[in-house]
């Protein structure tokens, strides 16, 4: 119940990375206390909601941020001013509109970028716009045989989630490997595994030893 006495909202954030069994018994939660309560489930990838609670039990809204491009763009680029103003980083105001426009409209790989070029270069210049993302990083890493736990910090420290680690080296370490068809059944089959998994840091280290096979 509300503590004001009125409709309870239940919000479930990134609800695909819930199991199939927790939305199966999340089915009958809804319908108890559908009087009182309302749930609002979100996430990145919808297929991952089983149908019995995206059909009849829920309301989908596609947030497809490509379709408010023009609109969106200058809002994340005055809220990187921001970010980069807080943390006092010198930086060239006009080459940012170009880099959010290179990882549009991933907010997040736009402030990791940010932040690997300001650790080294002291600053925000026009170089920036040339420099090696976090994709490229992590798919030189496994290129470069390094160490697991050494490319598990580097996961770690970028807060990089399993899908930003799949798809970053389905784009970027793909292309490069020797066996290209071993490593996307490799990263299709462990990125689909992270969907049941109770752990999926376990199932990314698998199928980055598995990776390691493809060069």
């Amino acid at each position: 119940m509300s503590f004001a006495g009125g409709t309870k909202i239940v919000i479930l954030d990134e609800a695909d990375g819930l199991t199939p069994q927790f939305q199966k018994a999340l089915r009958a939660f809804m319908e108890e206390f559908q009087s009182n309560c309302r749930f609002i489930l979100t996430c990145n990838y919808i297929a991952k909601i089983i149908p019995a609670l995206r059909q009849g039990r829920t309301m989908c809204f596609d947030f497809n941020m490509a379709k408010y491009h023009d609109e969106l763009l200058p809002i994340i680029v005055k809220r990187v001013e921001g970010i980069l103003k807080f943390k006092k980083v010198e930086f060239d105001k006009d080459i940012l509109p170009s880099l959010v426009e290179a990882y549009f409209p991933s907010i997040r790989q736009v402030i990791a970028t940010l932040q690997q070029y300001a650790e080294t270069h002291g600053k925000i210049d026009e170089g920036i716009l040339s420099f090696k993302d976090v994709g490229d990083d992590l798919a030189n890493l496994i290129l470069e045989k390094k160490k697991l736990s050494e490319i598990r910090s580097y996961i770690e420290q970028n807060g990089m989630s399993y899908t930003d680690v799949f798809h970053t080296l389905f784009e970027t370490f793909v292309p490069k490997c020797s066996k290209k068809a071993n490593a996307i059944s490799a990263l299709a089959e462990y990125e689909y595994r992270c969907g049941f998994s109770t752990d999926p840091t376990l199932q990314m280290a698998a199928c980055i030893c598995e990776l390691f096979q493809c060069i």
